[in-house]
Parts: structure tokens; C-alpha cells; sequence
């Protein structure tokens, strides 16, 4: 073989290279997808490639060891552990002394967190339960991706007993006991993905048909054997299915359920044509295989790569770091393979040996015990800078309790004097909207006049649009827009619209679901020819307030991850807290927004970083107070700041003060 393949890794009887570089193509996927390759929409995809694979090897080897009367189940989950765990026990190692070096407190208490459930197995049930419109977790923890792990040692649980219950029962019924199973794990998963996408994602039985369907493929191999003509055609269309996941899915798609066959079968496609000579050299090349030998510790170490380097940045990723947080978590996944993965993945964890077992009663402390000091400890709040005058210590809550919308619900409320008679205006939006509840709430009440809102987080509101979530068009975006265009023309009020311009160009559909796919020109013409259609719903003779995004903190992770980081780091994060005017969110929309108003009758538009910003930057914090609770959404601070500034330019437009231009 080549010097890119570790000799150790000579062939082996029933060993097949094209798995390996299948694990390839499916590791390269999540890179790009992580690293922030548009193109790479559906890289998440790869992890279900190796889901099937991991089905099909499983389920061979449970199907060997049964018919040899071989089989034990201790025996089989001590391999898997010796197989998985040194590599995971590293990582997580590795996290937590990275945590303790750049980690504010609040997130390294997440990480510890974090760090105790995928040591068991079962982050991927936190990160369900921890799901949310608010949750940060992508932008701040570094196991995020150990879910997937979570998930392949709970099929590993069970998988043995279905295989060998079937096997002792009549070994002719296993392939029908695991296409039933596979069939009522894709049936509930495609339900789920309207009744709880998050669970549908993140939990082992929506993800149990994939394992199936690579079982059913030992059976496939075994039993046929194809010509050459046609190994080549069924391996070319394996590949077009993962290609077709990888790059026409993307974050609006529900999956898994049906569309999660597109990945599974794809991958049972080329495992299953794997001898075709031209085509599946592709997967057997030397390149291939050599990255698909060290795939899984690849995929360990990227992830806490792209996120410690984020969070240290604190500013978002250029091309050139995207390329490096792909490259570089190859040759970073090789020493660990070497140093760690295929040192350790046959150790004999059966041994008894007192030194063994002080080995490995080591290793698992060093990664839960400081776990556990962390949680105790608060996060290590002595780590923290002096600088500022305020910190979030745990942001989390900070956010859930200082965002400006925090104690606001959803939908329609009165805004403002409780006592007024009328509502002087509706404000439709999403949380970039309801972000202005707390300080608008204090500043109407002061001047004795109330609005009525029709809030909706998420949703983008327009006359026969709609976001897109998991494949289905939202409904309750329909709703709130029609309760606000109907107040505004019944009652002759004027209508206020915020929503985050930027967020929705790439989840934009049609109310029957259908997705709308928009260059960026294209967007800014479809956000007019919107705003046309809503102002002659509420009458082009009532007036149309278009309210624009705030500039935002300068990093998705929030100001938490620059002020409360440990002392003695360099604290270049400080010079992205004033971020230049252009560099803030949705200015360019923000500009289009301002020229769109100009050129139409009764219709404003307020600019946010006319109060935030100067000549030239935008300030993130104001006397030693955040004006953001995050990365994007403003605080109570914040929310006072700017409806402070709002509001005389509302009440003249509500007839309300005097007309000072």
C-alpha cells in the first residue's frame, strides 16, 4: 500500500477499502459543512453515511459471531468501548484543558456539562432537551457533535439483541425482523418531523432505520452478485444520491424521516457495488482510504477546532480559515489515529491486571473529575478579566433573563398605558421585534399611548410567504401576519415590521411549502416588492414603519465570550466590541431599506445604528452595560437605548409630537 496508509492497517479477510473511502467522502462532508461552505448545505448528511456503515459492519459481524455460537454481548460492547472510547476520552480531555484556557465561565460550565454526557453516551438526549430558538450551543460547545456518537453506542445497546434474538429464533427471519424495524423507525421519524424535528434529529429510534438499512445489505452482498456494467451504473447512483444530499439539502430540509433515505441508500448503493472497477475506484483509491482510516478521529477533533477558534476570534471566519479548518483537522485526526485511536483500540479491557485496571480507572478520571470541579467550582470564575465593569458569568441565563424580549410572550399584547383607549400602532416581527418589548413598554407607558404587537419568533411575515422550517411552511408565521394586517386596516392604525432581515434569505417558501431560492440582488427586490404587497394590504393611505436590524455584538457566540474570558489571554477580542458600521448586521439591507422608504408614500424607515453607532463604529456596551444579550438580540439595556431614540420619530408619525423637521 502507500506511505499514506499505516502498514499496520494490511488488508484483513473480509476487509473492504471502499467502506474506508466512503467514510471519506462522508468526513470531508461534515468538514466543509462546518467549516461554512454555503456549497456544502447537506454535509451534515455525512454522519448519516456512517450510520449505514456502521449498520452493515455491525450487523455482519453480529451475523458471523451468531452462526458461529460465538456470540456474547459483553465480549461485543467491550470491543465497541476499546474501539471508541480512547479517542473520545482525549477529545474530551482535550476540551476541557482548552475550556479552561479560553472558556468564560458560564460556557465551561456548559462544556462540563457536556463533557459528563458524552463520557455516558448520551449527549445527543442534553443537546435534545437543550434544543431551542435562542440555544447557542453550535457557536460555544465543542462536543456539540458528539451526539452522533451517543446515538451509534445506543444502537449498539440494542442492535445485538435484535440481531440475535432473530438468529436463535429462525436465522431466516432476521432480514424481515430488520426491515420491520427499519421500516417503523423511517414511518415515526417522518412523522416527527412536524411533531418534533429536534427529537427526530437527535434521538436513536428515528435514526435506527439507517443502521437497518446497512444490516439488509449484508444480506444484499451475500446473495448477489452482479456483472460488471451494472455495478458501475448502481455505484454512479449512489454517488448522485450523496451528492444530491450533500448539496441540495440544507438546514430548511426535514430530515431525516423520507429524505433521510437519500444519504442511507446512497451509501448502501456504493457499499453494495463496491467491486466496480472504473467507478469504484473513487472510494478505493489510496487517498480515499487513508482518510477514511482516520475518519473518526478526523471527526473528534474538528469540531472543538472550528469552535475554540471561533470563540477566540470572536469575529466571523475568512476563506482562508475556512480552508484551514478543513485541512487542518486532517493532519491533526492523523496523530491522534496514530498516537491514540489505533494504539488503544484493541486493548483488552476483559484483563483484570491491577495495572490495567489502575490504567484505566485513570483515564476515566481524568476526564470526570475535573468535569465535576468545573460544575462545583461555578465555572472558575477566577480565570475572569478585571476589564469590564459588567459580566454575563453565565450566559445562558443572562440572555434568557436581560434579552429585551425575556417576560414578553409571543403573539398580541398592549404594549405601552394599559389605560389608553386606542392602539396607536400593531408591531408585526419576530424576535428582532420582540426585542424592543421591554424599552418601548417603559417609554409609551411614559407618554400615556399603548400599541398592540403580533409577535412570532423565527418567522418571516409576507402576503404569501413564509419560513421554511424542516421541509414545512409555518403556519403560525401566516397567522400573525394576517391578525396584524387585518388590525392595522380594520382600525386605520399604522402597521411597525422588524423581523432579521439577513436570517431568512435562505429559508424563504411559499405558504404551500414550496422553497424560493434567492441571489442576494434578488433578495433585496423580493424584500420591496414584499413591503409593496403588505402596504397595500393595510392601505396605501396608512403608514408602513419599517424598523432595521441593530448592528449586533460582532460575534454569533454574544459579548460573553470576549468579556468574561480568562485574564491571561490576549484580550484582541475588545477591539471587535465597537465594530465598524459596515461590519454590523444587515447594513447593506439596512441601506437598501432607508432608499426603499425615500422612494414611497407613507412608508418610514428607522435605522437602529442611527442610535448605536457613530460616524464610523457601533458600540456593543454603553457606561459598563451590554446593550446585547447575545450575539445579535438586544438587552433590556439596549432594548431602553434604542426605543429611548425610537420613539419621538414614532409619535410624530402617530401625530403625537410636534414635527421638528
Amino acid at each position: 500500500m502507500s506511505l499514506l496508509v499505516p502498514v499496520h492497517e494490511a488488508p484483513r479477510a473480509g476487509y473492504q477499502p471502499e467502506v474506508d473511502g466512503l467514510r471519506a467522502i462522508a468526513v470531508m462532508a461534515v468538514l466543509f459543512f462546518h467549516a461554512g461552505f454555503a456549497v456544502f448545505g447537506g454535509g451534515f448528511t455525512g454522519v448519516d453515511v456512517f450510520f449505514v456503515i456502521s449498520g452493515y459492519l455491525i450487523t455482519r459481524i453480529l451475523m458471523d459471531s451468531c452462526q458461529a455460537g460465538s456470540f456474547s454481548f459483553t465480549r461485543f460492547m467491550v470491543r465497541r468501548i476499546a474501539r471508541l472510547y480512547p479517542a473520545l476520552l482525549f477529545t474530551l480531555m482535550l476540551c476541557l484543558v482548552l475550556g479552561f484556557l479560553v472558556f468564560s465561565p458560564g460556557d465551561y460550565i456548559t462544556l462540563a456539562e457536556s463533557t459528563i454526557y458524552a463520557f455516558f453516551s448520551v449527549s445527543n438526549i442534553k443537546f435534545w432537551l437543550g434544543a431551542g430558538y435562542f440555544d447557542t450551543s453550535s457557536e460555544t460547545n465543542p462536543l456539540l457533535h458528539t451526539w452522533s456518537l451517543g446515538v451509534e453506542q445506543q444502537f449498539y445497546l440494542v442492535w445485538p439483541f435484535i440481531v440475535y434474538g432473530a438468529c436463535r429464533l429462525n436465522a431466516r427471519l432476521l432480514p424481515w425482523v430488520l426491515a420491520l424495524t427499519g421500516l417503523l423507525s423511517l414511518l415515526a421519524s417522518q412523522w416527527y418531523t412536524q411533531l418534533d424535528p429536534s427529537a427526530n434529529y437527535f434521538l436513536t429510534p428515528f435514526r435506527v432505520f439507517e443502521f437497518a438499512i446497512g444490516g439488509l445489505l449484508v444480506f444484499a452482498v451475500r446473495r448477489f452478485v452482479l456483472a460488471n456494467i451494472w455495478q458501475e451504473l448502481i455505484m454512479l447512483a449512489g454517488f448522485a444520491l450523496l451528492a444530491w444530499g450533500v448539496f441540495v439539502f440544507d438546514k430548511t430540509t426535514a430530515f431525516p424521516g423520507f429524505n433521510g433515505l437519500v444519504p442511507a441508500l446512497g451509501a448502501a448503493l456504493c457499499i453494495f457495488a463496491s467491486g466496480a472497477r472504473y467507478a469504484g475506484w473513487l472510494l478505493r483509491n489510496r487517498l480515499a482510504v487513508f482518510i477514511g482510516l482516520i475518519s473518526y478521529s478526523v471527526y473528534l477533533i474538528h469540531w472543538p477546532l472550528i469552535v475554540f477558534y471561533k470563540y477566540y476570534i470572536y469575529r466571523p471566519l475568512m476563506p482562508a480559515e475556512q480552508w484551514a479548518l478543513v485541512i487542518l483537522p486532517l493532519f491533526l485526526g492523523y496523530a491522534m489515529y496514530v498516537l491514540v485511536e489505533n494504539r488503544y483500540r484493541r486493548m483488552n479491557l476483559s484483563s483484570w491486571y491491577f495495572k490495567e485496571i489502575l490504567q484505566r480507572a485513570g483515564a476515566v478520571a481524568v476526564v470526570l473529575l475535573p468535569a465535576f470541579f468545573i460544575l462545583t467550582q461555578n465555572g472558575m470564575p477566577f480565570r475572569m478579566n478585571t476589564h469590564f465593569a459588567q459580566h454575563t458569568f453565565d450566559s445562558p441565563r443572562f440572555h434568557e433573563e436581560q434579552y429585551g424580549g425575556a417576560g414578553y410572550s409571543m403573539g398580541s399584547q398592549a404594549l405601552g398605558d394599559s389605560q389608553a383607549l386606542f392602539h396607536e400602532a400593531v408591531f408585526l416581527g419576530d424576535s428582532y421585534a420582540r426585542q424592543f418589548a421591554y424599552g418601548l413598554d417603559q417609554v409609551l407607558a411614559g407618554q400615556g399611548v399603548k400599541i398592540d404587537t403580533s409577535f412570532e419568533d423565527g418567522c418571516f411575515f409576507g402576503p404569501g410567504y413564509t419560513r421554511i422550517l424542516d421541509g414545512m411552511a409555518r403556519q403560525d408565521c401566516q397567522d400573525r401576519l394576517d391578525y396584524a394586517l387585518q388590525t392595522a386596516f380594520t382600525n386605520r392604525i399604522p402597521l411597525i415590521y422588524a423581523v432579521s432581515f439577513r436570517n431568512y434569505q435562505n429559508t424563504l417558501g411559499t405558504a404551500d411549502g414550496k422553497r424560493v431560492r434567492l441571489s442576494d440582488e434578488e433578495y433585496l427586490r423580493f424584500l420591496q416588492a414584499n413591503f409593496d404587497a403588505i402596504h397595500e394590504r393595510i392601505g396605501l393611505g396608512n403608514r408602513l414603519i419599517i424598523i432595521g436590524t441593530p448592528p449586533g455584538a460582532g460575534s454569533q457566540a454574544g459579548l460573553a465570550s470576549c468579556v468574561d474570558r480568562p485574564a491571561y489571554l490576549p484580550l484582541t477580542c475588545a477591539k471587535y466590541l465597537a465594530l465598524p458600521r459596515e461590519k454590523g448586521n444587515a447594513w447593506q439591507i439596512n441601506q437598501m431599506l432607508a432608499e426603499y422608504a425615500r422612494s414611497r408614500f407613507n412608508v418610514i424607515f428607522i435605522d437602529p445604528y442611527d442610535i448605536l453607532c457613530g460616524e464610523r463604529l457601533c458600540q456593543t456596551m454603553q457606561a459598563g452595560r451590554f446593550l446585547y444579550s447575545d450575539g445579535t438580540h438586544l438587552s433590556r439595556d439596549g432594548s431602553l437605548l434604542v426605543s429611548q431614540g425610537l420613539a419621538p420619530a414614532l409619535l410624530r408619525e402617530w401625530g403625537l409630537a410636534p414635527d421638528t423637521e
